[in-house]
């Protein structure tokens, strides 16, 4: 017997981003996985979410592959979720998912789409959309981001990747080194009260608050 593993998006931010059939998916799963069970749980208790909440976490990833696994055998739902956005963008996910085809073939895994900072972000920038490549989050060394922007120096397309505000005044350095004819968008704060989308100035200082997506633009600036 095999169960069934969603994967659910949830909001980035503003909890009345969430969707009827997220809410309606997680209520009917048996265990809920999630990246942090404090910060799932305040979705939960907004929506009257009751099953019980299990990490899934980086660290203890074997671990808790284990116990999904034993799960779906016995024929229970599970739901994954992250803290924010789409799960396996930029988390622990897709080893999971990866895991379970290999190991219980017939349990199904199904996405239940919704928010996302990645399309958020493409919505509200302005570029020509296509093509697009996505990197998630670079490297935390400096000569390997380098490396990445330099080998795409002449990718005919927008570049959007994730950064942390411990990293971003660095990184946006290092852009405008390497792409110096790329605009730069910027996401911040993404549905958040205090929530910014803008065009970043070649030699602006960015507030070094909250989670950043940016979006490199097409070389010379061309839309």
């Amino acid at each position: 017997m095999s169960g069934k593993l969603y994967i659910v998006a949830t909001p980035i931010g503003n909890l009345e981003d969430i969707t009827y059939r997220a809410v309606r998916t997680l209520k009917e799963s048996d265990y809920i996985l999630c990246e942090d069970t404090r910060k799932t749980h305040i979705l939960c208790k907004a929506y009257d979410i009751q099953p019980p909440l299990k990490s899934f976490r980086i660290h203890r990833m074997e671990e808790d592959m284990n116990f999904a696994l034993s799960k779906l055998n016995e024929g229970l739902t599970l739901s994954l979720c992250t803290d924010a956005g789409t799960p396996s963008l930029s988390d622990p996910g897709s080893h999971l998912v990866r895991r379970v085809r290999a190991e219980s073939p017939n349990t199904k895994i199904l996405p239940i789409p919704g928010p996302s900072a990645l399309t958020a972000a493409l919505s509200v920038c302005g570029f020509r959309l296509n093509p697009m490549l996505y990197a998630g989050f670079l490297s935390i060394k400096s000569g390997a981001r380098k490396r990445f922007f330099e080998s795409n120096r002449d990718f005919d397309g927008i570049i959007v990747f994730f950064e942390s505000v411990h990293r971003i005044s660095k990184v946006l350095k290092e852009v405008r080194e390497t792409l110096p004819d790329r605009p730069i968008f910027m996401g911040r704060e993404m549905t958040k009260a205090f929530e910014e989308y803008r065009l970043i100035d070649p030699n602006e200082q960015v507030k070094e608050k909250g989670e950043f997506t940016i979006v490199l633009g097409l070389p010379g600036g061309t839309t």
